[in-house]
């Protein structure tokens, strides 16, 4: 895995060919080996520093993109869906996959620091989540610092000195690769997630609905489709049966977050669906979901197909 990273982390010109793919950085973060799992040597890898980064940079250029979506132990990922929320999700850039990966976080620090030394823990506020119960028994006092992702976490803790930081009193929660990639790091502690089971999901997403997605192993799932669906504006209450009726496909979830309208407690739903027995073609399930969302705005509920797959 660490000489895997460690090619990724490189350039060459043959990699310079390949279709891009974003993901949130830098290497060895989550996203990047859940991306790896999947699409290996078939695309080049770009870096960016926010699930927001990801999806801005979705274009012709760099028409593929790697966000999480959700952790089984912490929930949804809000910024995914506050982004899920835009015009341009739906009309430019799509959802066209998922994959999930098993998370096993590490306690890191740089080389020689002991445990009772750490006044500071850094990570990415989903993983500083996840880590809740050995964070209280082990590190009860340290203060706890978000950062954009994980392996930016372990990437700080090889900083100088500074006024309020200091790396030999500081740790990350992160991969284990990541101490392939940054010399001076080591793991104190292994598997310190909450539980015995720790997965993330992950949403692949495109720039156009229509390029073809460059799998090197492709996941195995039941045909799926997500549809933004936005509640009447004259009313603060959703009528939640009205839009199941009116779907009449089967929903695996549904998540909310506020809307972008000017009105106050509007709210935005985001409905995932999947074909009852996952049989049948894709044209078929293209159908089925695109006569459902017509049957969402004949009653008169404002709706976009976001992503399918």
């Amino acid at each position: 895995m660490s000489n895997t990273f460690s090619a990724l982390a490189s350039s060459s010109d043959e990699v310079q060919d390949l279709p891009a793919l974003s993901f949130l950085g830098p290497p060895g973060t989550y996203s990047h080996q859940a991306a790896f799992n999947i699409f290996g040597d078939s695309v080049r890898y770009v870096a960016k520093q926010t699930i927001t980064g990801v999806f801005e940079s979705l274009s012709s250029e760099l028409p593929f993109g790697i966000i999480p979506q959700e952790n089984s132990t912490n929930g949804s990922v809000i910024e995914t869906y506050n982004l899920l929320r835009f015009e341009f999700v739906g009309r430019d850039s799509f959802v066209r996959g998922e994959t999930n990966l098993p998370i096993e976080h590490c306690l890191v620090v740089r080389q020689n620091v002991k445990i009772e030394d750490i006044e500071h823990v850094f990570s990415h506020e989903q993983a500083l989540g996840q880590c809740k119960a050995f964070l209280k028994e082990f590190l009860p006092r340290a203060s706890l610092v978000p950062t954009d992702s994980t392996a930016g976490a372990a990437r700080t803790l090889l900083n100088p000195p500074s006024e309020g930081f200091d790396p030999l009193k500081s740790a990350a929660i992160c991969s284990m690769v990541v101490t392939s990639l940054f010399p001076g790091l080591e793991v104190l502690h292994t598997g310190i997630q909450d539980g015995e089971s720790n997965m993330t999901r992950f949403y692949i997403v495109s720039y156009g609905a229509d390029v073809r997605v460059p799998w090197q192993t492709p996941p195995t799932h039941q045909k799926r489709a997500l549809i933004r669906l936005l509640s009447d504006r004259d009313t603060v209450a959703w009528d939640s049966s009205r839009a199941i009726k009116a779907l009449n496909i089967p929903i695996s979830r549904i998540d909310r977050r506020p809307s972008l309208c000017s009105t106050t407690f509007h709210d935005v739903y985001f409905l995932e669906v999947y074909a009852e027995g996952g049989k049948g073609s894709d044209v078929a399930w293209f159908d089925s979901v695109n006569q459902a969302v017509e049957r969402l705005r004949q009653a008169d509920l404002e709706s976009t197909v976001i992503g399918i797959w």
